[in-house]
């Protein structure tokens, strides 16, 4: 939760920095002697063992009061008023502006400062580093407009023989030509802050974001405990159940927005984290002098992934040719939702991800490797959300299962669920619905062949209706032809038969 009035100028970012660095939530507390060394040893205890955010244990513990701690506890991540505070080395932002450098005919520090998400005098000092090296030419003067109230006279700079061969050296060492990186202690501290177990799904949120659906009351009492624990949840059931579309109708269900960075840096190497296919950027409403740019304000993530995850999905991945990694999936799904739909029918055994989960799901927390051989912790804060048609028991052990807090089975519709499913689906498509007409099929093609109905078939059917009627060139209706010919195309008859072309022969049949 962002709370409000926490910083209102710049006096008030001020106290989140000591001699130059940004300091941590722990230091803050300390320094301002609201807490002292033996109680922040027992928070860490208790932290280490419980696993969760610093915040909590300490309030939790009653060693900090809320309200205390709401005063010491960022809104947004502040501005850095130095290259220090950025936390990154002086030379790792030297050889990012260069290559920034690399690709501009010419260029004010104002758009540097736009390309590296860094404040202006941040940038304008990076500048006069680089200019000392004479690896910058200095082009004719440009007047620019500036917040509409005054004009601003900017030089405009462009690289040297130099600078373009030394722009070109960085670019030989990493390709990563992104917003400036910020330090992985950093990161830490803030999927701490902003984990998803303090984000609160109320019922009236949850019925919500669920009201597109046909979802039964006890489902949704099921769903709700699940959402609060913030940790693991295994939906299982037949397939076309609804499963995956309510996996993702509750990544919509927490309100709060999470702060993600860009880049992450480590070891010296940089890791690629913002993705704009997963990660949704909102409006911040915050002044951005004061934020720290290299932050996007987004909703929390909702990262599915099926069939073609592997073992290497969950690494980072080296790129040769550019020379940084991108994240793996459960990085970028920190304080959100991470979705493995199709459990059980990846490229690799189910057990072997299940053993790859298991540290994770158990301390918050998990480890990654450089190419370099380094490894790394980085936090676990996600609900993961396990899918599948396959039988748990056959996927996974006790030891495993035991881990997963909440496994929730999702069944067939009944006939009131299935009606009302069809009654919502022909209002999306602009077909009047008739009931009895439902009726009559479902007489036809569900209780004469004793066949189960599943949430997803009235989509489906309605779809290979539509597609009928455009071929006939007539308006789509719940005629009993229309719908027996959709119907007809859409179930299969089992007719236990291995091989159809030593059935059919040489002339073909269609399939009744």
């Amino acid at each position: 939760m962002f709370r409000s009035g926490v910083f209102r100028d710049c006096q008030a970012v001020r106290k989140f920095h000591l001699g130059g660095k940004r300091m941590n939530l722990a230091q803050r507390l300390i320094k301002e002697k609201v807490l002292t060394p033996e109680q922040l040893r027992l928070a860490r205890k208790s932290q280490k063992t419980k696993r969760g955010s610093l915040s909590r244990h300490l309030v939790d513990l009653k060693l900090v009061a809320p309200e205390v701690l709401a005063q010491f506890t960022p809104e947004f991540p502040p501005v850095p008023r130095s290259l220090q505070e950025t936390g990154i080395p002086e030379t790792v932002l030297i050889q990012l502006t260069l290559k920034h450098c690399l690709y501009r005919e010419s260029f004010t520090i104002r758009e540097l400062a736009d390309g590296l998400k860094l404040p202006d005098p941040l940038v304008e000092h990076l500048i006069e580093m680089i200019n000392q090296q004479k690896l910058l030419d200095i082009k004719p003067r440009d007047l620019h407009a500036r917040r509409s109230t005054h004009m601003l006279l900017e030089l405009r700079y462009g690289l040297s023989d130099l600078g373009r061969r030394r722009a070109e050296q960085a670019m030989e060492f990493n390709s990563y030509l992104g917003p400036a990186p910020v330090p992985l202690e950093e990161y830490w501290e803030w999927v701490e802050t902003q984990s998803i177990q303090n984000s609160e799904v109320t019922e009236e949120r949850l019925r919500e974001v669920l009201s597109s659906l046909v979802v039964p009351d006890d489902l949704l009492y099921r769903l709700g405990p699940a959402l609060m624990s913030g940790r693991s949840l295994f939906l299982f059931g037949p397939t076309g159940s609804g499963k995956t579309i309510i996996a993702r109708a509750i990544g919509e269900a927490f309100p709060d927005p999470v702060f993600i960075p860009y880049a992450i840096y480590v070891f010296g190497q940089i890791i690629s984290l913002f993705d704009e296919v997963n990660h949704q950027p909102v409006p911040t409403g915050h002044d951005p002098i004061l934020q720290d740019r290299r932050w996007v304000l987004c909703q929390r993530p909702l990262i599915i992934a099926g069939g073609e995850m592997n073992e290497e999905s969950l690494e980072l991945k080296y790129n040769p040719n550019l020379r940084y990694y991108e994240a793996p999936h459960q990085l970028r799904a920190n304080n959100g939702i991470f979705v493995i739909d199709d459990f059980g029918r990846q490229k690799v055994s189910p057990r072997v991800l299940l053993n790859r989960w298991m540290y994770p799901l158990e301390t918050r927390q998990d480890f990654l490797c450089l190419n370099t051989g380094q490894q790394f912790a980085v936090p676990f804060d996600q609900l993961i959300v396990f899918a599948t048609n396959l039988d748990p028991y056959g996927l996974a052990d006790a030891a495993f299962l035991r881990r997963i807090r909440h496994k929730i089975f999702i069944g067939h519709v009944n006939v009131e669920q299935y009606l009302e499913i069809f009654r919502r689906t022909c209002q999306q498509q602009g077909i009047e619905f008739d009931e009895e007409a439902v009726r009559s099929m479902m007489a036809r093609h569900y209780f004469a062949a004793s066949r189960p109905m599943s949430a997803c078939h009235p989509r489906d059917i309605l779809e290979n209706l539509m597609d009928r009627a455009r071929f006939l060139q007539i308006k789509p209706s719940l005629s009993p032809q229309l719908l027996d010919h959709a119907c007809q195309s859409y179930f299969v008859k089992p007719k236990e038969v291995i091989d159809y072309d030593t059935v059919l022969g040489d002339e073909p049949r269609a399939l009744t």
